[in-house]
């Protein structure tokens, strides 16, 4: 049964078969599989030597020797009638021994996988389980070989391994798992029933499943990998569209988090505003751009008594947002208590009542109160 060629892990999609996994096949020949299998056929009668096989290189696709058991191929070369019909163009059509000395060769490559016929036959695994579509397949091909979901039916962890090397060839010392074949490079596509479709701009939606399953995905992935990214000074260009540093500022509003898996606001985000004359310690030549910012900057920062200051209400809501523009020095100029005379010294950011809070907070960590107020002025006031 030439359909027959491995019981395999495939990688490929749900409704195809993996072309890394499986290679391309050439398989010029006229047969019925599913007539076989009506007229009494046994599997193993045809592919006796999947017995024993131990390897997913092994060839356990029948030769004459074979086909010699219900075909009389030698009477049929002499030129007499036979039944079942056993000439050569019977299965090899177009073939012309006048011609050519032998048919068009058949090519069956051996999956990209480690597998052994051996231990599914002795457990009386049915073969029409793993190749089901075979019973009625004309000429059986890689669609009748099985599915990753076919085998994971059995693969669960239970009642088999389902730990990915079982399967998958390793990179030699037993580590990760081989990706890179003649055939191509493994990468899992659409309708992968483990939910690893690496499609287009996986790069950018990975980060929930590797949250989720880390461990399956470091079979295949290094850390280093990893911090390529995550790490590195300079992202990949797919991970981040073109003219992305035009249309950012909506991706960091919407995901100001997923910025900071990456960049740091201060030495990142901030530097570069001030280059472009976004920021207060912007270069003076460029602030003008400022007031594309804060429409009104006196009375945004306060400084016009009647309209009052407005930026500490969205500082309070979100000063994430400020410090991607602002530093802490920033702040400090008004806010700075007694250790920065300034106009506007005497604005405090503490709410009303603030005092009563100011010896417990002191007491378990005064370094953020130092950045303003000097030591002296904690015990003057009581803090300390």
């Amino acid at each position: 049964m030439i359909g027959l060629l491995l019981v395999v892990l495939a990688a490929g999609p749900g409704g195809e078969r993996s072309p890394v996994i499986y290679p391309e096949q050439s398989i010029p020949l006229l047969f019925d599989h599913a007539q076989h299998l009506k007229d009494g056929a046994d599997c193993l009668t045809c592919h006796e030597s999947a017995k024993s096989s131990a390897r997913a290189e092994d060839r356990n696709i029948p030769g004459h020797p074979q086909c010699q058991q219900c075909h009389d191929i030698v009477a049929a070369a002499d030129g007499k009638p036979t039944d079942p019909r056993s000439d050569c163009q019977a299965c090899h059509p177009g073939f012309d021994q006048t011609v050519r000395p032998a048919p068009a060769q058949i090519l069956f490559p051996a999956a990209n996988l480690r597998f052994t016929h051996q231990a599914h036959v002795s457990r009386k695994v049915d073969c029409s389980t793993c190749h089901e579509g075979v019973p009625r397949a004309v000429l059986a091909t890689r669609a009748e070989l099985p599915k990753m979901a076919t085998c994971l039916k059995c693969h669960d962890g239970r009642s088999a391994s389902s730990a990915c090397a079982t399967c998958h060839p390793s990179e030699p010392g037993g580590g990760r798992l081989r990706q890179s074949f003649a055939s191509g490079v493994l990468r899992p596509a659409a309708g992968n029933p483990l939910g690893l479709d690496h499609g287009p701009r996986y790069e950018l939606t990975h980060g929930s499943r590797a949250a989720q399953d880390r461990a399956t995905c470091l079979a295949c992935h290094a850390q280093a990998e990893c911090e390529q990214c995550h790490d590195g000074t300079q992202k990949p260009l797919s991970v981040h569209p073109n003219d992305f540093i035009t249309t950012h500022p909506l991706a960091v509003r919407g995901n100001l988090m997923g910025c900071e898996s990456c960049h740091r606001a201060q030495s990142f985000c901030a530097a570069c505003h001030e280059r472009v004359g976004i920021g207060m310690d912007a270069n003076p030549a460029l602030l003008a751009r400022n007031l594309l910012v804060h429409r009104n900057p006196d009375s945004w920062a306060g400084n016009n008594e009647v309209d009052g200051g407005h930026h500490g209400v969205a500082a309070s809501r979100d000063l994430r947002q400020c410090i991607s523009c602002h530093r802490e020095e920033s702040c400090l100029r008004c806010h700075a208590g007694d250790a920065i005379p300034t106009r506007l010294s005497t604005v405090t950011p503490h709410p009303s009542g603030f005092r009563r809070e100011c010896r417990s907070l002191v007491s378990r960590n005064d370094r953020p109160c130092l950045r303003c107020h000097s030591n002296d002025a904690l015990v003057g006031w009581g803090c300390r």
